[in-house]
């Protein structure tokens, strides 16, 4: 008789059982796609985990040797058609003394990337983390699995090299258990533009830090965008960071808005919290992250975003053609401490003072309900969103 595996039901593994749930609660939150992990038991040993969360289009399974080694993690996302698909691979291969925690970094390791287009990717690393690696690239469709029933995950542990076996609920198991107030894991949910509209009303009050601050708008004057191609970036990098995003817009001439935070116990204090770009004046009806050639938002994990780096306090819009002659204007800008914005060369560049200082910071494109571009936002993340809680 083959042996089975028997699920354990919880928010997540860390070292043990974090959070148990019933397997009827299991499922209730599996017909409400809400995130739960099955951790499968082989012989009473931890064997697999599997994280799941079909409202996010994730699945990611990890398999174990008896030694709680980790084997390989096969991560599933959704197709946006209904179904998954096999965005990455990792397997690990390595000595038969060398530890758990160990193990990962020296035993040989191959990573096998996906994306949905048709564009398969190869890492090997025979030494893991202790010699060189051969990459390739090919082209080849990823594998593809109807997201399955609640305990129907033959396919999905076929797919991550596990043998076919029935699958029970674990009528008891001796695995640490542990209750935390927030699951040990999170699917991938990408940082998302929250309050962008409000940061551009005038007088709206946003309390941070025991502070209250007030909002005002200014006009920058129209930004010229000889080819339509937009750059977001700190000024001091114009001869390194100058990639324009990949949605362009018409040539022409674009009014440029800045929006100020200002301290109520302090009106000399004041921080920019955004700069927009109207494009149209019909209302955005929704936002999108802007991109560089090269950057997928499926690479991002949770709160993360693709921005524009700042490391000399400042920050600008630019046109791609003109950036390469803008790039020492950097230095007459004096930090933009009073005031927190200029216009250069007539509306060559509109550069401001980023919100907090340096880091990197998102754009955010806004579009109406045909599709076409309303605006971009540079958002210098001045304020917690529901995004920065737990």
């Amino acid at each position: 008789m083959r042996a089975r595996l028997e699920a354990v039901y919880c928010d997540g593994w860390d070292a043990g059982v974090v959070n148990p749930l019933t397997s009827s609660a299991a499922k209730a939150r599996d017909a409400a796609a809400e995130p739960y992990t099955v951790v499968l038991l082989l012989h009473g040993r931890l064997h697999a985990v599997m994280d799941l969360s079909w409202s996010d289009g994730y699945c990611q399974i990890t398999r174990f040797d008896a030694a709680e080694r980790t084997l390989s993690r096969h991560q599933l996302r959704g197709t946006g058609e209904g179904d998954l698909f096999l965005r990455e691979a990792r397997t690990w291969d390595g000595p038969a003394d060398a530890g758990k925690h160990e193990y990962p970094h020296v035993a040989a390791r191959t990573t096998t990337t996906y994306t949905a287009s048709g564009t398969r990717t190869d890492i090997v690393e025979p030494h893991g983390d202790r010699g060189a690696r051969r990459d390739s690239t090919s082209q080849q469709r990823p594998p593809r699995l109807p997201i399955p029933a609640f305990g129907q995950w033959d396919e999905l542990l076929r797919l991550a090299g596990e043998t076919s076996r029935e699958i029970i609920d674990a009528a008891r198991h001796e695995l640490p258990v542990r209750v935390e107030a927030h699951a040990p894991w999170r699917a991938p949910q990408p940082l998302g533009p929250q309050g962008i509209e409000e940061l551009f009303v005038p007088g709206t009050i946003v309390d941070i830090h025991d502070q209250r601050l007030r909002l005002s708008v200014h006009e920058a004057g129209k930004l010229r965008l000889t080819s339509g191609r937009l750059v977001a970036a700190d000024p001091s990098s114009l001869d390194f960071d100058a990639e324009p995003f990949t949605v362009s817009v018409p040539p022409g001439a674009y009014p440029v808005s800045i929006s100020l935070a200002t301290y109520l116990d302090d009106p000399r204090h004041s921080r920019v919290s955004a700069t927009r770009l109207d494009v149209s004046d019909r209302p955005t009806v929704r936002w999108e992250l802007a991109l560089r050639d090269g950057q997928d938002p499926i690479d991002l994990g949770y709160r993360q975003y693709f921005g524009f780096g700042v490391d000399a306090g400042m920050a600008c819009f630019v046109d791609a053609d003109a950036s390469e002659r803008m790039r020492d204007v950097w230095l007459t800008l004096d930090g933009l401490v009073d005031p927190r914005h200029r216009t250069i060369d007539s509306g060559a560049m509109v550069a401001w003072s980023s919100g907090w200082g340096d880091g990197a910071y998102p754009t955010w494109i806004g579009y109406d309900s045909a599709g076409h571009v309303t605006c971009f936002v540079a958002d210098m993340l001045l304020f917690p969103t529901d995004n920065d809680e737990d």
